[in-house]
C-alpha cells in the first residue's frame, strides 16, 4: 500500500506516544450539557449524576426549569425520589399524587420526601383510585392530607376524593385555590359551610359534581371568591349566590338538563356591575338578554349559542375574548363581522368546527378589510383568530401567507390569551379549542 502511496498520511503517529489523553471529564461544562441531553429517561439522568459532580450540576442548573412540577409515576423507585429531592427539592412548587391501591407502597415514603425537602411546594393534586379491598387491619386507612406538613399550600385538587379526606382541608388555611372532582355521598352541605368557614383566604373554587346536585349555600363564607367553575350541577339551581368579588364565572351543565331560567335573570341582577369572564354551556334565545346586561364582559365562552341572535353580541361593547359553537350545525362566519366591528377592543376569537367551511377565505379577506379601518382610526391591535376548522397543513400556510400578520393572526393550536387561559384544574371542554 504504501509503495502505491496508499498509506494513511497520519500513519507515523502510532508509533509515537499520545501525551495528551482526554476523556468525557476534561470536557467544558457546555459539552457535557449537550451530552446529558441526549439522555431521555429521568433514570438515566439520576445514574449520570451519581457518577461524577459535573454532570450532577448540569442536573441542579436544568431542575428549576424541568422539575417544578412533578409526578410521583416519573420514578419507580424511592430511592431515586430521595436522591432528587435531596438535590433539587426546593425547586418543587407543584405535584400530582395518584393514591389508593393498597400495594401501592409508595405513597407514605414519597409524602416523607415530599414533607422534608419540598419546602416550596404550592400546588398538590391529589387522585384518589379507590379499591374494593380492605387494607390490613394493621395499616390503617392512609389520610395523604392528614400527613401532608405543608400547611402553606396554595392550591388543591381532589379527585373522587373521600369525605373525611376533603374534611382534612381545614386544616390548610392558607388555600386559594380548590377544585373537587367527584362528590362523597357522606359529604353533607352542613360539612361544606363548615370547611369553607376555615378557608378565609380562598379566591378560586372549582366543583364538578359526579351525581346531580345542587350548590350548597356557600356565598355567605367565601366573601373573597373571584373565580367559581361549577359543572354537572343540578338544573333547578336558580342562584349561584352573591360573591361580592366574583368577576369570573363557569357553569357548565350537562346538554340534557333544561336550566332554570331564573338562574340567567339572576346573573343579570347580581353581576352586571362586576363579572369579567363568562363561559357556559348552552344559551337559549329567551336567556340572551340577560347575558346582555352584562355590559363588563371581558370574555364570553359558550358551546352552544343561538345562531338567530349573534348580533346581540355586539352589544358587549367590552369583549376582548370571544369563543362561540353554535347550537345549529353551521352557521354563517360572515355574521361575526359586525360583532368585529362594534366590539373594537376584541383582540381573540375562537371558532369551533361547525361554521361554514367554503365562507373561510372570504371571512378572512373581510375581517382584514374591517382591521385595516379601525387601525387606520387608530383602535385596533393586532387580532388573534382560533380555528377548528378542519385543514390540512399545506392550506392552512396558503391562507397564512396571504394575511397581513400585524393586523391578524390565524391560528390552529388552541393558543390561549391571557383572558382564555385554563387554570391548572381546568379541563379542555372542546377538543382542540382552549377554554377558560
Amino acid at each position: 500500500m504504501q509503495k502505491l502511496g496508499l498509506a494513511c498520511p497520519l500513519g507515523f503517529l502510532a508509533s509515537k506516544p499520545q501525551r495528551n489523553k482526554t476523556n468525557i471529564f476534561n470536557l467544558n461544562y457546555d459539552c457535557i450539557e449537550v451530552i446529558f441531553s441526549y439522555l431521555t429517561a429521568l433514570e438515566d439522568k439520576l445514574n449520570l449524576a451519581r457518577a461524577h459532580p459535573q454532570f450532577r450540576q448540569v442536573l441542579t442548573r436544568e431542575a428549576p426549569r424541568r422539575y417544578a412540577k412533578i409526578n410521583y409515576r416519573m420514578l419507580r423507585c424511592i430511592s431515586d425520589w430521595d436522591y432528587l429531592l435531596k438535590l433539587c427539592g426546593d425547586c418543587v412548587v407543584e405535584c400530582e399524587l395518584r393514591h389508593g391501591r393498597w400495594d401501592d407502597n409508595i405513597t407514605q415514603p414519597f409524602l416523607t420526601l415530599l414533607n422534608a425537602h419540598c419546602k416550596n411546594l404550592r400546588h398538590l393534586h391529589l387522585i384518589f383510585a379507590h379499591s374494593d379491598i380492605k387494607p390490613p387491619a394493621e395499616s390503617g386507612d392512609l389520610n395523604i392530607l392528614q400527613m401532608l406538613q405543608r400547611k402553606n399550600l396554595h392550591s388543591v385538587s381532589l379527585i373522587d376524593a373521600k369525605a373525611a379526606e376533603v374534611l382534612q382541608l381545614r386544616n390548610f388555611a392558607e388555600l386559594e385555590a380548590l377544585h373537587i372532582d367527584g362528590f362523597d355521598v357522606d359529604l353533607t352541605d352542613a360539612n361544606f359551610i363548615e370547611l369553607f368557614q376555615l378557608l378565609p383566604q380562598l379566591r378560586r373554587l372549582s366543583l364538578r359534581f359526579a351525581s346531580r346536585r345542587q350548590l350548597p349555600p356557600l356565598a355567605a363564607y367565601c366573601s373573597r371568591l373571584e373565580h367559581l367553575s361549577l359543572e354537572n350541577f343540578e338544573g333547578t339551581l336558580d342562584d349561584v349566590g352573591d360573591f361580592p368579588q366574583l368577576k369570573s364565572l363557569r357553569l357548565l351543565w350537562r346538554l340534557h338538563i333544561r336550566l332554570n331560567s331564573q338562574l340567567f335573570r339572576s346573573l343579570a341582577q347580581r353581576y352586571a356591575d362586576r363579572l369579567e369572564q363568562l363561559q357556559l354551556t348552552e344559551v337559549k334565545p329567551e336567556h340572551v338578554e340577560h347575558i346582555m346586561s352584562l355590559q363588563g364582559l371581558k370574555a364570553l365562552a359558550c358551546h352552544m349559542w343561538p345562531s338567530e341572535t349573534l348580533m346581540h353580541l355586539r352589544k358587549l361593547q367590552q369583549l376582548e375574548c370571544l369563543a362561540l359553537q353554535c347550537s345549529e350545525p353551521t352557521a354563517s362566519m360572515m355574521q361575526l363581522l359586525d360583532i368585529i366591528g362594534y366590539c373594537s377592543k376584541l383582540q381573540h376569537l375562537k371558532l369551533s368546527k361547525h361554521w361554514q367551511e367554503q365562507e373561510l377565505e372570504r371571512f378572512l379577506c373581510a375581517v382584514q378589510e374591517e382591521l385595516r379601518r379601525q387601525a387606520a382610526n387608530g383602535r385596533r391591535e393586532t387580532f388573534m383568530l382560533t380555528l377548528e376548522l378542519p385543514a390540512s397543513k399545506a392550506a392552512q400556510q396558503q391562507l397564512k401567507q396571504n394575511l397581513d400578520s400585524q393586523l391578524l393572526r390565524l391560528d390552529w393550536l388552541g393558543v390561549a390569551c391571557p383572558l382564555c387561559m385554563p387554570d391548572r384544574h381546568t379541563k379542555q371542554s372542546i377538543p382542540g379549542l382552549i377554554w377558560f
